[in-house]
């Protein structure tokens, strides 16, 4: 039998409100036995039903711990929302809720590389507030602090690449999170009309966020808008749109696409491939692991093909990404793997390592951690 736990009724029945609902009638809707329902309005609650309770009120985990309810939520970042103005509605649940979590993960790894005496990053912000600094400069330290280097890329499909990627991320000391849901809430699928990313710069823990809904091809390239980004010392909300008109954005855009598409290794294979120049971004997308739209975009600059060619590229991607959205409403490749593989996709190499570590050595308890890591403490256990 599952232990329950003493919760705030102040905070429940915050949550039951704000679910448009009295704590009794919201635990009715999530439990027939009037037993069980008694007990949730006692605030009595197993860690299952603490799930369920926060999944269905549509609030983070974390927050139904709390003595008193949360105020209302302001980022501890000066979260800059660098979306072009066809983006006018408010930022909606989902991405608050998502964001919440995130920050939450970053703000205890933060002090826990305090609490160790761990060292600043030194590549976070090391270009901030230097317009002067070119792309191709910023891209090549990039590359360079990362390690990225000029693979056989056309030997791995974009998932591995993307791993890959993230792997040199984390290994550098940035905290990569990746879920096409609001944290385990399956029919709460994240928007890529909304956002397809954001970025916590921060000089211990910088984190980046990436829409897991979005094509692997276009991951790839958030991912590393996000760097970018941390390069320049900002936190955002990512606008890696094509059409963008913000200067941030178009300067990260810029540099994303000199990371993955070094400018001289770009005109020779270019130039060294047959057909014309649709048959040449075929290619090169395939090779480089990144969207047509980022090749035919390094063909504009590069003066490889006409503005009037890349628009008509522009509107076809465009379309066959619609067209795709409407074919394949749910992915749900990413749930049927091991939890052994989600955990760390969807909270960080780079974290879950270090709580396995806190857990194994008893410094931290199962229910802590699996509070961090948005599951079970068994399935934390399990992880051991």
């Amino acid at each position: 039998m599952q232990r329950t736990m003493q919760l705030s009724l102040k905070t429940l029945e915050w949550a039951a409100n704000k679910a448009g609902s009295s704590l009794p009638e919201f635990a009715h809707t999530l439990y027939a036995k009037d037993d069980t329902v008694t007990h949730i309005a006692n605030g009595q609650l197993t860690i299952a039903q603490i799930r369920k309770f926060a999944d269905h009120a549509k609030i983070p985990f974390g927050f139904l711990f709390l003595e008193t309810p949360p105020e209302r939520y302001t980022p501890d970042h000066k979260l800059v929302d660098f979306r072009t103005a066809r983006y006018n509605q408010p930022l909606s649940d989902d991405f608050i809720d998502i964001y919440k979590d995130i920050e939450h993960k970053q703000s205890w790894y933060r002090d826990y590389l305090l609490s160790i005496d761990a060292a600043k990053l030194r590549f976070v912000g090391r270009y901030r507030g230097t317009k002067a600094a070119q792309n191709h400069e910023i891209a090549k330290d990039i590359r360079a602090t990362l390690g990225i280097t000029n693979i056989a890329r056309s030997k791995v499909n974009p998932e591995d690449y993307l791993l890959m990627l993230s792997n040199l991320c984390e290994d550098a000391g940035i905290l990569v999170f990746k879920n096409s849901v609001v944290v385990n809430s399956t029919k709460r699928k994240l928007d890529t009309e909304e956002f397809r990313g954001f970025v916590i710069s921060d000089d211990y823990a910088p984190a980046i966020f990436i829409n897991g809904s979005d094509a692997k091809y276009a991951n790839v390239f958030t991912l590393v808008h996000e760097l970018a980004h941390i390069w320049l010392g900002e936190s955002g909300i990512s606008d890696v749109a094509a059409g963008s008109v913000n200067e941030n954005e178009i300067r990260c855009n810029a540099i994303a696409a000199e990371v993955l598409v070094p400018r001289d290794d770009f005109i020779r294979d270019w130039d060294s491939a047959d057909g014309a120049h649709r048959s040449k971004i075929a290619a090169l997308n395939r090779q480089y692991k990144v969207s047509e739209l980022v090749i035919a975009r390094v063909a504009l600059t590069n003066r490889r093909i006409s503005r009037e060619n890349y628009d008509e590229i522009y509107a076809e991607v465009l379309e066959r990404i619609r067209e795709k959205k409407r074919r394949d409403k749910e992915d749900e490749k990413e749930l049927r793997l091991p939890l052994s593989v989600t955990v760390p996709i969807k909270n960080s190499r780079r974290l879950t390592r270090t709580i396995v570590e806190l857990i194994s050595s008893g410094r931290m308890g199962p229910s802590e951690a699996s509070i961090l890591l948005n599951t079970s403490a068994a399935k934390v256990v399990s992880l051991l």
